[in-house]
């Protein structure tokens, strides 16, 4: 499982904050950087402005490798970057926390503060670096590489001039690397207002093979794609056909498949919120294919809920075969209940609810499946199994990690097994999913941070700033990947959270926030 990404919907921020002064507003000795001495009282919002800049440009002009970004740069060494691998200055990491991260980070500063045109150069420098790293095939792929000869293979359309890489030619949906690397291009497109022709070209591009990229008839999407793909009947999720044997585990289902798992329908590692922000953001950037991508988000709806398992397990799973049945992926991967997958496709049901009330099914699934899901997580309802025993007869519930042969050993206690680059077990989101679900019942507009709560989170970002222009996150004993050197380092996903926090203030205490622009 990789790291979340910071694009996906937030979740809703369900605590609030006492309206006591904060000690960012009582710091007597705050300065900002060039800009003309404060006084004693400087308000949060001068802090956020100033810090804002300070941040982008110090992470643009000496984090920045050809305008892209790893997701880990050592701060006493900024040729120390990593991503899941160590990358030398010539590459970079457009999955997120990456590249694409940073462009919406970017833009979002660059909206917020438009007195500061070089937050556009900024935005413009990071698209950049994504159109660089884009394949034939439209999307994006996990890195991109500017080396004459790239270490890191991928068919890139404007560099590579033979493309008999093997799978370097697939766009990949895993772990959201397209569609975010394509919300990245698209909000960029906007900001310049469609100035920019090879922004505007690589967003155009893009967007006609993801076109073709979604099943037609079914609706879902693979994990990755090379062209068009077939059509797929409408086929309403099944358990596979050995269920309730009492045999019990994923062994018992050992279905042949007729398709790659790549190939087949995924929700793996939270696509689901992924794919309905890409299609929201294309309706609403470029209105003269409005219907398309509605058509498409519509379709995508059906598709999740058809992927929804009846009773007595009504929730979702990770891989789908050709028969919507759980299927395996690799050899760690069950036919299974998958509880992270779960939750994602229920905050995409419910943000395609939010977006079109007209539609109550989205909704009334994700009742359905919190009825179920709610009896599953454990550890005091903290945390909730990635997989979950099938079992139509009897649910075990019992959370389990693999048993397929070749993969690793099966284990059924509570604690993680040994191999740890995986995510075994979750945070439970379900009380949240309960909270959201519950509102939109009366409630459709945008579940946004209470003013309270953003405010703290500001005055956290501008209290945690070092030298008024980064923010540092300590990796002791060791550092962030395995291999890496301890010590401090600049995370992109702390960058971006902090930034895009720093740009929701600006904007929101001249808006509905004005109480808090003090």
């Amino acid at each position: 499982m990789r790291r979340p990404s910071a694009l996906v919907l937030l979740l809703p921020l369900l605590s609030t904050f006492a309206c006591a002064p904060l000690a960012s507003e009582q710091d007597d000795e705050a300065t900002l950087p060039g800009e003309a001495a404060q006084a004693a009282s400087t308000p949060l919002r001068a802090k956020a402005l100033g810090r804002m800049r300070n941040a982008a440009k110090y992470f643009h002009d000496q984090v920045a490798r050809h305008g892209g970004y790893a997701w880990h740069h050592n701060a006493n060494d900024l040729s120390e970057r990593w991503g899941d691998i160590r990358l030398d200055d010539e590459q970079i990491m457009i999955q997120s926390p990456g590249t694409s991260d940073v462009v919406v980070a970017f833009v979002e500063a660059a909206l917020a503060d438009p007195a500061t045109p070089a937050l556009k150069t900024y935005a413009t420098d990071a698209a950049m670096a994504l159109r660089h790293g884009q394949v034939k095939s439209g999307g994006w792929r996990l890195y991109a590489d500017f080396k004459a000869t790239p270490t890191l293979t991928a068919c890139y359309r404007h560099t590579t001039a033979n493309c008999g890489c093997g799978g370097c030619t697939t766009t990949t949906y895993d772990d959201q690397t397209t569609q975010n690397a394509l919300i990245a291009m698209m909000r960029a497109d906007l900001l310049l207002g469609f100035a920019n022709t090879a922004i505007s070209e690589s967003s155009s591009y893009a967007r006609a093979r993801m076109e073709t990229s979604q099943f037609p008839t079914h609706g879902g999407f693979p994990q990755g794609f090379a062209g068009p793909v077939a059509a797929r009947p409408a086929l309403t999720a099944s358990y596979p056909p050995s269920i309730g044997t009492s045999c019990g585990l994923a062994h018992c289902y050992a279905n042949s498949y007729t398709h790659e798992y790549w190939d087949d329908p995924t929700l793996n590692d939270n696509l689901a919120t992924a794919f309905v922000e890409m299609l929201n953001w294309a309706q609403d950037i470029y209105p003269a294919r409005a219907t398309t991508y509605q058509a498409m988000r519509t379709a995508f709806g059906g598709f999740l809920r058809r992927a929804q398992l009846p009773q007595p397990q009504p929730a979702w799973a990770q891989q789908y075969d050709i028969q919507m049945q759980p299927r395996w992926a690799r050899n760690w991967e069950v036919p299974a209940i998958a509880g992270q997958e779960s939750q994602d496709v229920m905050w995409a049901l419910l943000r395609l609810y939010q977006l079109d009330p007209s539609v109550p099914a989205n909704r009334d699934a994700v009742g359905t499946a919190l009825a179920y899901l709610e009896t599953v997580d454990h550890a005091n309802d903290t945390l909730i199994h990635r997989y979950i025993e099938l079992d139509d007869t009897a649910p075990a519930n019992l959370g389990f990690f693999t048993v397929k042969p070749g993969g690793y050993p099966v284990r059924f206690s509570q604690a993680p097994p040994t191999y740890q680059n995986y995510g075994w077990e979750t945070p439970s989101q379900l009380a949240a999913l309960r909270a959201e679900y519950n509102r939109l019942a009366s409630d459709t507009t945008v579940m946004k941070r209470t003013c309270q709560q953003l405010r703290a989170d500001t005055a956290q970002a501008v209290d945690a700033t070092v030298n008024n222009e980064k923010w540092l996150t300590t990796y002791s004993p060791s550092g962030p990947r395995s291999g890496s050197t301890p010590g401090d380092y600049l995370d992109t996903s702390t960058f971006v959270r902090n930034l895009r926090t720093l740009a929701e203030f600006v904007t929101r205490t001249t808006t509905d926030c004005t109480a808090w622009n003090y």
